[in-house]
């Protein structure tokens, strides 16, 4: 069973329950930058995915009674989804109408729009169909789910992959990923997200240049009601076909830490909520193993931390920049220092995938038995332990200190070599025999460390001679 396991891990169908998994965290992610970014920051997002996962489903199952079966069946999702992000919104105006006008302290009404929420629904279930579990009684309905072209197949080497992952995907996954360059064009190519980003920045001189700051909070908490909504929506008509009683299971406030470690962008917040799916599908595929269930249940606690631990080293070696930047004075290169903190990141990231290697080598110590028993999983655990330490040693000395990327340039790209080569190569494995795997992985590591800058540094540390602070 556990060879089973492991080898769907390394699988399409995998990466497809990433994506399904992932859509109720990005969503609300989405939403919390925009909040962010306007200088709100949207507690009430839990709240918000709650009354909008109950609201869809019950307009979706009274749809059917209201305009027939046949009509009830095709209009009732749309119209239990615009309903449900509509009492979503109304929510977040109800959070800036305490805020923005009443003056009420911002993190007090989130707490009660989630307590709304959360027991506001469990109310009105009651009274609709007698339980306070969950909507089993009523025939809701789901979103549609988009089947792709059967030639995509026919596409040499990956079309058979790519098949696998986005056939038979909810449209509401389809719309979480699109929204992510939606939000990066309103944030970044438009006059409004200019205002939003001001507004959040430095409220005062927005204002002093004629920008209506508590208009354009407004505006970003409604969006970010939005983005809320059509997460319930996806909990409740895309992930299953009823509402269940706090069925967001907290995702509303894991929302509000994924902007922060993706560095406020729509890209990386994208980023960091699929890491969290990441180790919400892998905790799905460790719990079918015969080890203890604390070990899957514990695997989204240990991402948690592992992103806290992330997002505090991005911060720490911000910090570090910054002072070597004002070290440099006039002498300051823009473009190298870019390049040395983009590479940071990555170093941060391969050294904390490394990490989760050593918690899988844990775990097998401790429950051999749910991997094959003592004989089959102790050498495994041993190497892969190996593997791990290994990892983070070679990546260590950069996270210690970031301006060692630039003074040692070919040992920074050693590094992600090697890294290159085990997770890469773990991946292209699906495709290819062990060694074509392994070369793409090396080439694949390679090209990442030179477009994040890797190849302007040999350029760039010969003109610029990096000060100490």
């Amino acid at each position: 069973m556990n060879e089973a396991v492991i080898q769907s891990i390394f699988s399409a169908s995998f990466l497809a329950a990433i994506l399904r998994v992932t859509t109720p965290i990005l969503l609300p992610s989405l939403g919390a930058l925009i909040s962010d970014r306007a200088g709100v920051i949207n507690i009430g997002l839990e709240g918000m995915m709650l009354a909008a996962a109950f609201t869809g489903v019950v307009i979706s199952a009274f749809a059917q009674q209201w305009f027939g079966v046949e009509t009830g069946q095709a209009v009732g999702p749309w119209l239990g989804m615009i309903l449900g992000v509509s009492v979503s919104i109304l929510l977040a105006l109800l959070l800036g109408f305490f805020h923005l006008r009443l003056k009420a302290d911002l993190i007090l009404a989130g707490i009660a729009i989630n307590a709304l929420g959360s027991a506001g629904t469990v109310a009105i279930m009651f009274e609709l169909t007698g339980d306070r579990g969950n909507t089993s009684t009523l025939a809701s309905l789901s979103m549609p789910f988009i089947q792709l072209p059967e030639f995509i197949q026919q596409i040499p080497l990956v079309g058979q992959f790519f098949f696998d992952v986005f056939d038979n995907q909810s449209i509401m996954t389809w719309i979480a990923f699109l929204s992510v360059f939606v939000v990066a064009f309103l944030l970044y190519r438009t006059p409004f997200g200019m205002h939003l980003r001001a507004a959040g920045e430095n409220p005062a001189a927005a204002a002093s240049v004629g920008i209506p700051v508590q208009r354009t909070r407004f505006l970003a908490l409604m969006l970010s009601g939005l983005f809320a909504g059509l997460g319930g929506i996806h909990m409740s008509m895309g992930y299953l076909e009823l509402f269940q009683r706090d069925m967001t299971g907290g995702r509303g406030f894991i929302a509000l830490a994924t902007p922060l470690l993706g560095g406020n962008t729509p890209v990386g917040t994208m980023g960091a909520s699929v890491v969290f799916g990441f180790f919400d599908a892998l905790a799905n595929r460790v719990g079918t193993l015969q080890v203890p269930s604390q070990l899957p249940q514990s695997i989204s606690f240990v991402a948690t931390v592992m992103a806290l631990v992330i997002y505090a080293l991005q911060a720490r070696l911000t910090l570090r920049v910054r002072a070597l930047r004002a070290a440099e004075g006039e002498g300051f290169n823009a473009g190298y220092w870019r390049s040395i903190q983009r590479l940071s990141v990555l170093h941060i990231i391969m050294a904390m995938v490394a990490v989760i290697g050593i918690l899988i080598s844990i775990s097998m110590f401790a429950a051999p038995n749910g991997f094959g028993g003592e004989a089959a999983a102790y050498p495994v655990a041993g190497l892969l332990a190996l593997v791990a330490l290994v990892l983070i040693a070679v990546n260590l000395p950069f996270l210690l200190r970031v301006e060692r990327i630039g003074q040692q340039v070919y040992a920074s790209a050693g590094a992600t070599l090697i890294c290159g080569a085990v997770y890469l190569g773990l991946f292209f494995s699906l495709f290819f025999s062990p060694v074509p795997a392994l070369a793409a992985g090396l080439v694949a590591g390679l090209l990442a460390w030179l477009a994040l800058g890797g190849w302007q540094l040999p350029l760039l540390s010969r003109a610029s001679r990096p000060a100490t602070a």
